[in-house]
């Protein structure tokens, strides 16, 4: 990597997709990032911080001096960057992702995925969430030594889990275990089970006691033994639940083939994500069988939004 040429503050909320898809994007424009965290703020003092932005000084360490560039993803970090951006002015470039519960014009470049539906000049839409995941990372990958669990081929299972868009119902788990033995029978390849945070004890549980056969492979989202990222560029296939934007992108980003365990949502946004990336042919719905082909498709979204933010800023090229 190139010597980082300017100085950049990422303002996380502590969620780590977000945090995440920040300091992604800093890294690929080769910028140097600090952290601050900053704590939520319920909907009545977010609001109340657009006329009185002392009420942000009590939610992370003021100073006088300030960052060349803000990065910022989720809502909550909105607000405190809207407040630099209109005490620095020009002097700042503020870069939001997603899209913001405030004005888009209150940032210089919003990153919005398209499902999000946000319109305007300085918008830059994705097909999904920024990951450093692509092509030329899972080459990178196949080339390092590899944990001896992965060094045969295999195929990973991403498990999500209970969100507000989202229900984890027992019928849902009952569907996921069903198609999981039929599919395992027909692959000599181990299955790596790859559960999250979001997942639940109890759920995880279930999974657990009711997969039995020696090919199924758990591992907890609090293994420090296998890289997921290292895991899904070398696997022959990834299974993927639907619940979460970031691990379907990062899914897609590796050129697999993908294969989409549909969790029921009432959310318009994410089933316009889901259709999006079937369109595009990303993503197949898991059945009872699979391919191990490679997809010659593969989400691109960080190089393309970096090539769109060099090109509108001479500072970042």
């Amino acid at each position: 990597m190139n010597l980082y040429k300017n100085n950049c503050w990422i303002i996380s909320d502590n969620i780590v997709g977000h945090e995440n898809q920040s300091i992604c994007l800093a890294e690929k424009l080769q910028i140097k990032y600090e952290i601050k965290k900053i704590k939520k703020l319920n909907f009545f003092k977010r609001n109340l911080s657009l006329f009185f932005p002392s009420i942000l000084f009590n939610n992370i360490s003021y100073t006088s001096s300030y960052p060349k560039v803000i990065i910022s993803c989720g809502k909550h970090t909105a607000y405190f960057a809207n407040f630099l951006k209109k005490k620095m002015k020009k002097e700042i470039v503020s870069i939001f992702i997603q899209k913001p519960p405030i004005k888009t014009r209150n940032f210089d470049i919003v990153i919005s995925p398209k499902h999000d539906k946000c319109e305007g000049k300085n918008i830059i839409k994705t097909n999904g969430a920024l990951t450093k995941i692509n092509k030329n990372y899972v080459r990178d990958i196949n080339k390092k030594k590899k944990n001896p669990l992965l060094k045969k081929k295999f195929i990973a299972v991403l498990i999500g889990g209970q969100s507000r868009h989202h229900a984890f119902t027992n019928d849902v788990l009952e569907e996921i275990k069903r198609k999981l033995l039929i599919v395992v029978k027909k692959y000599r390849y181990n299955f790596l089970i790859f559960f999250s945070r979001r997942t639940g004890k109890k759920n995880e549980y279930f999974l657990r006691n009711n997969l039995k056969n020696k090919k199924f492979i758990f591992i907890s989202n609090k293994s420090k033994k296998i890289s997921y990222l290292e895991a899904i560029s070398l696997a022959q296939a990834i299974i993927v639940s639907s619940d979460s934007v970031s691990m379907v992108s990062e899914a897609c980003s590796t050129g697999k083939s993908i294969y989409l365990i549909d969790i029921p949502t009432k959310s318009k946004k994410f089933a316009l994500f889901i259709k999006n990336l079937i369109d595009l042919k990303l993503i197949n719905l898991f059945k009872n069988t699979i391919s191990l082909k490679n997809n010659n498709n593969a989400l691109n979204d960080t190089e393309y939004t970096v090539k769109k933010i060099k090109k509108k800023f001479n500072f970042f090229r």
